[in-house]
C-alpha cells in the first residue's frame, strides 16, 4: 500500500499531551495568560506553534517564549509513553519492509531523550526534529531521502500534519489518538481518519506489498499421490503429481531475525497439501491445482500463489502441467 511513511510524533505515536499543556502552562504564566485545562488546549493549539503563539501571546518574543518552553517541559513530572498500539504499528511496518521516518516540531533534544527512553529509534531511516513549519519543510525531506509521493503517506494527529501531507501531494492519513478530534481534522480533509493505528494496521493488511517487495517461498517437485484422470479407470488408480509452488506471505522476509511466527513452516505446508491431493478423487488437473492453491491463501494466509502441477501420462513426453496463479479474495475485492 505504501513503501514510505512519515510519522508526526506527539499525538501518533506517543502521548505528551499533558506534558505539553504542563509546559504550555507555564509560558503562558510567564506573560500573565489564565492557564487552560485538557480540553481547552486541545480546543484551542494549533501547529505551526510559532503561528498558534503569536496569536494566544502576540506581545512575547518566540525565542524568549521557547526558553520558558523548553525548561517547562524538562522539569515537569508528567509522564511520556507510547500510545496503544504504535509499537505494534511501527514492527509491522518493520516487517513489511516499509520504510519509516519521523517529521515533528518537537525540540531536537527533547525528541532524542523521549525516543531513546521509549525505545524507538531503531525503527525511524532519518529523524527530522525541531521543524517549525513541517509544510515548509516537507519536500527537503522527501529529496533528501528519495521518496516518491504516490508511494508515501504522512500519519498525524493534527490539521497542520494533513495540511502538510496535502502541500506534498502525499496522502494525509489522520488519528484520533491525539490533539485534534473528529470534527477539526475533517475540516482539512485527510484522506483518511482512523481511530488507531491498529485500524490502520488491518486496512493495510488487506493489500500486497509493492511489486518490487514480492518475497516468496518456494517448493519445487513435491510429490503428490493422487486419484485424478477423466476416464474412470485411469482415477481408480493412484497417480504421483509433481509440485512447484511459490508462496508469496503478506509480509517481507527480510529481517524476520530466526522469528519463525514470521515465517511459514514447509513442512506442515507440505504435508496440508499432500492431504488435499488424497482427500477426494478428481477429474481434471486444473481442479487439483486450484484447491492445493487455496489451501495456501486460507489455512496458511499467503496473498498470492503460484502453483505449477506436473501429470505424467503422455508417452514421450516429460510430463503434462498446468500453472495457476492465484490471489487471496480479499485483496481482488479491494
Amino acid at each position: 500500500m505504501f513503501k514510505n511513511i512519515i510519522f508526526d510524533w506527539s499525538g501518533t505515536l506517543v502521548d505528551d499531551l499533558q506534558l505539553t499543556l504542563d509546559a504550555s502552562n507555564y509560558v503562558f504564566s510567564q506573560y500573565g495568560k489564565a492557564p487552560l485545562d485538557r480540553e481547552a488546549f486541545r480546543a484551542e493549539f494549533q501547529l505551526p506553534y510559532p503561528d498558534y503563539y503569536a496569536r494566544v501571546l502576540p506581545q512575547a518574543d518566540l525565542d524568549e517564549l521557547e526558553d520558558h518552553f523548553r525548561y517547562a517541559f524538562r522539569v515537569s513530572q508528567a509522564p511520556v509513553s507510547v500510545l496503544p498500539y504504535a509499537r505494534e504499528f511501527l514492527e509491522f511496518c518493520k516487517a513489511r519492509g516499509v520504510r519509516c521516518f519521523i517529521l515533528t516540531s518537537v525540540d531536537a533534544k527533547e525528541f532524542e531523550v523521549q525516543c531513546k527512553e521509549l525505545g524507538l529509534f531503531h525503527y525511524f531511516e532519518a529523524i527530522h526534529s525541531g521543524i517549525r513549519h513541517k509544510d515548509a519543510h516537507i519536500h527537503s525531506l522527501l529529496a533528501q531521502h528519495g521518496l516518491h509521493a504516490h508511494e508515501t503517506a504522512f500519519i498525524g494527529d493534527m490539521q497542520h500534519d494533513v495540511e502538510t501531507a496535502h502541500h506534498a501531494g502525499i496522502t494525509s492519513i489522520a488519528v484520533l489518538t491525539g490533539y485534534n478530534d473528529a470534527s477539526q481534522l475533517s475540516k482539512v480533509a485527510p484522506d483518511m481518519i482512523v481511530p488507531n493505528l491498529m485500524v490502520l494496521r488491518t486496512l493495510m493488511r488487506r493489500f500486497p506489498l509493492p511489486s518490487d517487495s514480492k518475497d516468496s517461498i518456494n517448493i519445487h517437485g513435491l510429490e503428490l499421490d493422487t486419484y485424478i484422470g477423466v476416464p474412470d479407470e485411469e482415477r481408480a488408480e493412484m497417480q504421483t503429481l509433481k509440485l512447484d509452488l511459490s508462496f508469496y506471505p503478506d509480509e517481507t522476509l527480510v529481517g524476520i531475525n530466526d522469528d519463525f511466527s514470521r515465517t511459514v513452516c514447509y513442512d506442515s505446508l507440505s504435508k496440508a497439501l499432500r492431504a488435499e491431493a488424497l482427500r477426494c478423487p478428481r477429474k481434471l488437473v486444473e481442479t487439483l491445482a486450484e484447491d492445493l492453491a487455496k489451501i495456501c491463501l486460507h489455512d496458511f494466509n499467503a496473498w498470492h500463489v503460484d502453483v505449477t502441477l506436473h501429470k505424467y501420462i503422455l508417452p514421450r513426453t516429460d510430463s503434462v502441467s498446468v500453472t495457476l496463479h492465484l490471489t487471496n479474495a480479499r485483496q481482488r475485492n479491494l
